[in-house]
């Protein structure tokens, strides 16, 4: 080969060369994947960029329960009298003052509020017995729909957060299009232990019972913390806690770690109360998932992808609300 040939040649390769060497540094994201010695899938990893926002943060403990009574009164029918006609059966509605029974003798035993008549253990046309045994054969139980509640069971790890009085936003399902405010009344003294943990039963007192039934079902979230337009980002940007919590950011094309200060965090962001300010651009890497076979250890996967867009924002400037359950909302400002 002459030298001219030659030295076309390595200029061709040099060239091939740098351009893929350029093509791998200009993509962001980018997708890796890897495997180990065994050949097993590892994760795929993208690294994002994001303007820094404010936002109002929430911080929430939350569950599920079922809508209860929260007064019920068991009623006893007289047993110096008999019983003439029993008015009402379970699961129907009453009204407070409504009779529930009559006696032979005219007079009636009536609710003492507005609710629901549970449980009927009695029968028309019959003498309430005396004896202690058969004394829950003689009642007549009724729950109040003027004030109802809910119960949670959270983990005891949870408790530290919670008080009486908090108050909790409640979605029944049935009615998904309102929002009903409630409060923390009370919480259990002891624990219910199960595969090395404990759980405590909280209960929820509802603010207003409109077009609520008794057994309807619940989503509820308990605010134990919040605060206001806060300096924030993905809890994913911030590698390290305490005193060694650090944010990458992005200055002059450059990406360094920058020490910051924590302050309140939900399951998707966190505070930054020193060190970060609105407006600047931070870059971080997330967990995509699984990375697929590629047949060789350490290999890139999936493509280059391409470039996707740039910074990620929402409205205003701010990151978008990330959280799966709505604890944290985006900014409207």
């Amino acid at each position: 080969m002459s030298p001219k040939k030659k030295r076309k040649t390595k200029l061709l390769v040099s060239l091939g060369v740098a351009a893929a060497v350029l093509a791998f540094a200009i993509v962001i994201p980018y997708y890796v994947k890897a495997q180990n010695r065994d050949g097993q899938n590892l994760t795929a990893s993208e690294t994002r960029t994001a303007t820094v926002g404010t936002q109002d943060i929430r911080k929430v403990v939350s569950g599920s329960g079922q809508i209860l009574s929260g007064d019920e009164e068991t009623l006893t029918a007289d047993q110096d009298k008999t019983v003439d006609e029993v008015l009402v059966t379970e699961g129907q509605a009453v009204e407070e003052g409504q009779a529930l029974l009559s006696y032979t003798d005219g007079t009636e035993l009536v609710s003492p509020c507005k609710g629901v008549a549970g449980t009927v253990n009695l029968t028309d046309s019959g003498s309430a017995s005396k004896t202690a045994d058969s004394a829950a054969a003689n009642t007549i139980s009724v729950q109040s729909t003027e004030k109802l509640v809910t119960q949670l069971s959270v983990d005891e790890s949870d408790l530290q957060n919670l008080n009486v009085g908090q108050e909790a936003e409640i979605t029944v399902n049935a009615l998904p299009d309102a929002k009903h405010s409630g409060k923390v009344s009370a919480i259990s003294e002891t624990g219910t232990y199960s595969n090395g943990s404990s759980t405590f039963t909280v209960t929820l007192t509802l603010d207003e019972t409109a077009e609520i039934k008794i057994g309807m079902s619940a989503d509820v979230e308990i605010v134990v913390a919040s605060v206001s337009d806060a300096v924030a980002v993905p809890i994913e940007a911030v590698s390290g806690s305490g005193d060694n919590a650090v944010v990458t950011v992005v200055k002059d094309g450059a990406a360094s770690p920058v020490s910051v200060e924590l302050g309140l965090a939900n399951d998707a962001y966190v505070q930054i109360t020193s060190g970060l300010s609105a407006g600047d651009i931070i870059q971080y890497t997330v967990q995509t998932g699984s990375a697929e076979n590629s047949g060789r250890s350490g290999g890139f996967g999936g493509g280059m992808g391409g470039m996707q867009g740039g910074a990620m924002q929402g409205p205003g400037g701010n990151m978008p609300d990330q959280s799966p359950n709505g604890s944290s909302r985006q900014n409207a400002d």
